[in-house]
C-alpha cells in the first residue's frame, strides 16, 4: 500500500485544462482580424490627411471630413482589439476584463444612439425640447461649403443632398433657401458672384440615365421686395425639401431594414462579449486549481483507490 501510494504522489492524478482551446483561439484571430482592419484604416485615412495637409480647426471639420473619421475610427479599433488579441492569447484575465468593459461601453452607447434617432424622428416635438439639434454645425456647413479649400466637405454634402434627394441642411420643405447664407450662392442684388440665387448642382432632379446639367440651380431663389427669399423662376428644376426632414422621411420608411441592420451589427458584438466573458471564467477557474495544495488532490484520489 505504501508503495502504491508513492507511485501515486509521484505520478500525480491526470489533469486536464479548463480552457477551452477553440474559444481562446477563435477569439484571438477574430480580434486579430479585425485589428487589421484598424490598422488599415488608421494608415488609409492618416495618409489622405497628409497629402491633403488637414488641419482641423473645429468639432465640424472633425466629423464632416471622412479622412478624420476614417483615422480615428480605426485607431479605437487597434486600441480595443489589442486587449482582444493579448487578453486571449496570453490568457491575461485583466486585458480581457478591459476588453470586455470596452466592448460594453460601446454596445451601452450604440443602444442609446439607437433610441436617440428613433425618438428623435418618431416624436418630432422632441427635437428641441432635447436641445440636440445640431442648427449651428448645420449652418457652418452651408457657409464654408465651396469657400474653404476642402473637396471632402463638399464631396460629402454632395452625397448627401443626391441621395436623400434634398436641398440644404434644414428640417422643413424650403431647406433650399439655407444656401443664401453661402458667400457663392448668397441672394442679394450686392451679391456679383455668377452663382447668386443658386444652388449647388446636387440638389437638382436628374432621372436615372439623364446627363448632369450644372447649371440647372441657377436663379431658383429671388430676393423679394421685402428682403426675404422667395422661389425664383426655375424651383421645379431641384428638390425643395431639407435634408434632415428627409433624412426623417427615410428614417420613417425605412425603419424595420434600419433595424435589422443595427441588429446585425449588435448581435454579434453580444456574442464576442459573452465569449470573453466565458474565456475569463475558464481562465480563473484553472488558476484557481493550479493554487489548490496539491496533498488535496493526492488524499481525494487515494481514498478512491
Amino acid at each position: 500500500m505504501e508503495t502504491l501510494r508513492r507511485t501515486f504522489r509521484r505520478r500525480g492524478p491526470k489533469d486536464y485544462s479548463k480552457i477551452n482551446p477553440l474559444l481562446k483561439y477563435f477569439l484571438f484571430f477574430e480580434n486579430v482580424l479585425i485589428w487589421l482592419v484598424g490598422l488599415a484604416m488608421t494608415a488609409i485615412g492618416a495618409y489622405v490627411l497628409y497629402i491633403k495637409d488637414k488641419v482641423v480647426k473645429d468639432a465640424f471639420d472633425f466629423f464632416l471630413d471622412p479622412a478624420t473619421l476614417m483615422t480615428t475610427g480605426g485607431a479605437i479599433i487597434v486600441f480595443i482589439t489589442f486587449f482582444g488579441c493579448m487578453g486571449a492569447l496570453r490568457e491575461n484575465t485583466c486585458f480581457l476584463k478591459t476588453y470586455n468593459y470596452i466592448l460594453s461601453f460601446f454596445f451601452l452607447g450604440e443602444m442609446a444612439l439607437i433610441i436617440l434617432i428613433f425618438v428623435f424622428y418618431y416624436v418630432p416635438e422632441s427635437r428641441d425640447k432635447l436641445g440636440i439639434f445640431p442648427k449651428d454645425s448645420l449652418s457652418q456647413a452651408i457657409d464654408k461649403y465651396g469657400v474653404e479649400d476642402d473637396d471632402d466637405m463638399v464631396n460629402l454634402i454632395d452625397n448627401i443632398q443626391k441621395t436623400l434627394q434634398c436641398c440644404g441642411l434644414a428640417d422643413s420643405d424650403d431647406g433650399y433657401k439655407d444656401w443664401s447664407s453661402n458667400d457663392y450662392y448668397h441672394c442679394n442684388k450686392s451679391n456679383k458672384s455668377p452663382e447668386a440665387c443658386s444652388v449647388p448642382y446636387s440638389c437638382c432632379k436628374i432621372k436615372p440615365g439623364e446627363e448632369v446639367n450644372i447649371l440647372c440651380g441657377r436663379n431658383v431663389m429671388k430676393e423679394a421686395s421685402n428682403g426675404q427669399i422667395e422661389a425664383g423662376p426655375t424651383i421645379s428644376r431641384i428638390n425643395k425639401e431639407g435634408c434632415v426632414k428627409a433624412l426623417g422621411t427615410w428614417i420613417q420608411t425605412n425603419a424595420m431594414v434600419l433595424g435589422g441592420i443595427l441588429l446585425g451589427i449588435l448581435l454579434p458584438q453580444m456574442f464576442i462579449m459573452c465569449m470573453s466573458r466565458t474565456l475569463r471564467d475558464q481562465i480563473k477557474f484553472q488558476k484557481s486549481k493550479w493554487n489548490r495544495p496539491s496533498r488535496f488532490h493526492d488524499n481525494r484520489a487515494f481514498e478512491r483507490i
